[in-house]
């Protein structure tokens, strides 16, 4: 699936007080991780909310399912998402697919 099929992995945390910065840390070393090695993300953004103290939100873009499947399959996904978790106090993580888009664009 590509362009404006391509599906999206998200996970929203929970943070632990004071522990952000080892947090963004942990991401930045699964999106780099997964940037070197899955050809088929295309994009991996962090969010934080401004709204809500501590809350953080990770969206992927994807080319394909297989390859998130592949991703979430291999043994090194597990270490860093040990490493994430290690700072939360709460994590959902989901797979999504694109309803509608809007844009000015």
């Amino acid at each position: 699936m590509k362009g404006d099929l391509a599906p999206y992995t998200s996970g929203s945390f929970i943070i632990r007080h004071g522990q952000e910065a080892g947090f963004i840390a942990a991401v930045e070393a699964v999106a780099e991780w997964t940037l070197d090695n899955y050809s088929a993300v295309r994009e991996i953004t962090l969010f934080r909310d401004r709204t809500r103290s501590g809350r953080f939100i990770t969206l992927f873009r994807w080319d394909d399912e297989d390859s998130i499947d592949a991703w979430r399959a291999d043994p090194e996904f597990g270490a860093y998402m040990t490493q994430i978790r290690e700072h939360c106090e709460k994590v959902d993580v989901s797979s999504l697919e694109r309803e509608r888009r809007f844009s000015r664009v």
